[in-house]
């Protein structure tokens, strides 16, 4: 129990009663819905580099404030997103989520942020979640006091046996969970070959991979966001750099993650996908009768290329737009030619042919 006191997950849990005003936000949890919990709170931890950054938070589908219902702490309710785009959304509501009515409280489990201190609460968490409840989630999720666990999860993480820096610092992986926190701060400045003692920031996981693995999560509880979780995962797979993926994608994403119904941002998501489809394709502004087409992947290559040929690299859905198009289609009837663009009838000849350098 005192991994229990002491732990980073249960003092998280811990201020969002405080933030809830009550204990009541954790009704009916089992071990299997804590770990279920634990995971999405360790994924965010990797999503902000593992404590190095905070640019992501547990946001509520249902809130906590504001409404006849309170936002339950259950992972189905929280979405791993970019802090701004929490904050501004603040305490709207799109009907989704899981939570209870205001009139079922119980105030013996209300909480008072002005006199109730964390640690005190962290044991009322305790109590009220149920000791056996408590301890075999610790057990089942390996869960550690709260700085050890950062460390620990960095380390597993990035460890590469390959690495001769790595194994110098760590011969024996398997040996991480026994060490102290001193050891682990000192295995991870090893690691990162820090021998002045400077130390680079781990980045934040990038908000498109964020959203994209938050929609396949959620998916799970709500299967019409099953196809655009796939749709999205296929788009981003052809980008590059730079990213197509802008502010606008977020916020459509961020929505519909938050409950928004598919109902009416079908059409929104199915431009999103297309936004972020990278295509490219070839033009022609000279004489192209008898000659080959080149391929886009060969294009690189060519040194004089003939006919005016030009590569450009779009998005899927300005490549249609410039086809007179429906950009919301791509999901399913994507028929465009990948290859290349030419002017109707300007050639018949094999479209995989990589022409002459």
């Amino acid at each position: 129990m005192e991994k229990a006191l002491k732990a980073a997950f249960f003092y998280y849990i811990a201020r969002e009663c405080i933030r809830a005003g009550t204990l009541e936000i954790l009704r009916g949890h089992t071990v299997e819905s804590l770990s279920y919990l634990h995971t999405l709170y360790k994924t965010n931890m990797q999503y902000n580099g593992y404590g190095d950054r905070n640019e992501y938070e547990l946001s509520h589908i249902a809130p906590v404030k504001g409404h006849d219902i309170i936002g339950l702490l259950y992972a189905e309710n929280l979405v791993s997103a970019p802090k701004a785009l929490n904050r501004a959304h603040s305490t709207k509501w799109f009907g989704y989520g899981k939570s209870v009515h205001r009139l079922t409280l119980d105030s013996k489990h209300n909480i008072d942020k002005r006199l109730d201190k964390e640690s005190e609460v962290v044991t009322r968490v305790i109590d009220y979640l149920g000791r056996k409840v408590v301890l075999d989630t610790i057990k089942e999720c390996k869960i550690k006091p709260a700085q050890r666990s950062q460390l620990t999860e960095w380390i597993v993480s990035k460890y590469d046996p390959a690495n001769p820096d790595h194994k110098a610092a760590l011969p024996d992986i398997s040996k991480v969970d026994g060490m102290k926190t001193k050891e682990l701060h000192h295995v991870k400045a090893m690691m990162l070959g820090e021998e002045t003692g400077e130390y680079f920031a781990s980045p934040a996981s990038r908000q498109e991979v964020v959203f994209c693995q938050e929609l396949n999560r959620l998916s799970a509880h709500r299967p019409e966001l099953e196809v655009f979780a796939y749709a999205l995962e296929e788009a981003l797979a052809t980008q590059t750099e730079p990213s197509l993926f802008t502010q606008h994608h977020a916020q459509m994403l961020f929505d519909v993650l938050h409950g928004k119904s598919i109902a009416v941002m079908a059409d929104t998501l199915e431009m999103v996908i297309a936004e972020n489809t990278a295509h490219s394709f070839i033009t022609y502004t000279g004489n192209v009768t008898n000659l080959p087409r080149y391929a886009v992947d060969a294009f690189q290559y060519v040194q004089n290329p003939l006919a005016g040929a030009q590569l450009h690299h779009t998005s899927l859905a300005a490549f249609k737009a410039t086809m007179g198009q429906p950009a919301r289609a791509v999901i399913l009837t994507d028929t465009v030619d990948t290859l290349s663009l030419v002017r109707p009838g300007a050639m018949n000849s094999d479209p995989f042919y990589n022409a002459p350098f």
